[in-house]
């Protein structure tokens, strides 16, 4: 079985207007946007969930991560966080986890804080 990514949810905060809007792959980001994705890629009951960052302006915040697993053994919950410090035109990877299992069994939220401004992504199921 070969690895399938999921886009499961984008956040844009503007950072002239400080307004939000989710992005979807139709739509671009204003200029001087932060864009925020959630990934997902299953493979061999092996997931994987990362969040990326890109800003078009440099920008400097904090972010949250939070995974939720559920099993026939209970609820887990991972949460990771810190500072990130994005160039204009930079992409990075700001957290990413790796758990055994199948992508309907989490959930995550990513919390991202820029510009005086708090967006939170959401998936209700993956």
């Amino acid at each position: 079985m070969s690895a399938m990514p999921y886009t499961i949810a984008a956040l844009v905060i503007s950072g002239a207007a400080c307004t939000a809007s989710l992005a979807t792959s139709q739509g671009a980001p204003a200029s001087d946007a932060l864009v925020c994705e959630l990934r997902l890629s299953e493979s061999s009951r092996q997931v994987t969930i990362s969040a990326e960052a890109q800003a078009h302006q440099a920008m400097r915040g904090t972010y949250q991560l939070e995974i939720d697993q559920r099993s026939a053994g209970g609820r887990s919950t991972i949460r990771q966080g810190g500072e990130f410090d994005l160039k204009a035109g930079e992409r990075t990877t700001l957290s990413e986890a790796s758990f055994s299992g199948r992508a309907r069994d989490f959930n995550a939220e990513l919390t991202i804080k820029a510009n005086g401004q708090t967006r939170t992504c959401r998936s209700a199921a993956l």
